[in-house]
């Protein structure tokens, strides 16, 4: 009697993956781009972790910032305590520091300079970065976390 089908290595099926741990080869290359792909991801997530990150009185600056760039206080009108509100209406006063902010160009980031030993509770001061300058901004919250003071004016260095 003939055998109808060809021999069947052992312990494997015909047509199947090879048996008795036999491994199928790589394409050339992935084993250089594995470590490569992984050393890439670690830089990344290191780069993420250690850059700067906008603390809460930048982003509250770069709001109020954003907000003189666009001449409409209403967005970060909540922001401001309550002494302060009458004075983001005041269009002239408003307009006059949009105007003075607008010749900077658009503004790219902000950053909060060391605080001084010496400087009152609440205040901090911030550098503006913007296209064509930069400018130097001063805000004070008060204990309720609202805008008690802001104030832009050329750059200064601290």
């Amino acid at each position: 009697m003939k055998q109808a089908l060809p021999p069947v290595p052992s312990g494997g099926v015909p047509g199947g993956p090879p048996s008795g741990g036999a491994r199928l080869p790589l394409p050339k290359g992935l084993g250089v781009s594995l470590p490569l792909i992984l050393g890439i991801v670690v830089l990344l997530s290191a780069f993420n972790i250690l850059r700067h990150h906008e603390n809460p009185y930048e982003r509250l600056a770069g709001d109020v910032t954003r907000a003189l760039e666009a001449n409409n206080m209403r967005p970060v009108e909540s922001d401001f305590n309550a002494l302060r509100r009458p004075q983001l209406e005041d269009r002239g006063k408003v307009g006059s520091l949009s105007d003075f902010v607008n010749a900077e160009g658009a503004l790219k980031s902000i950053s909060e300079d060391r605080a001084k030993p010496d400087a009152p509770v609440g205040y901090h001061h911030f550098t503006a970065y913007f296209d064509k300058g930069n400018l130097s901004e001063d805000l004070t919250v008060d204990a309720d976390g609202k805008i008690a003071n802001f104030h832009v004016r050329p750059f200064e260095k601290q």
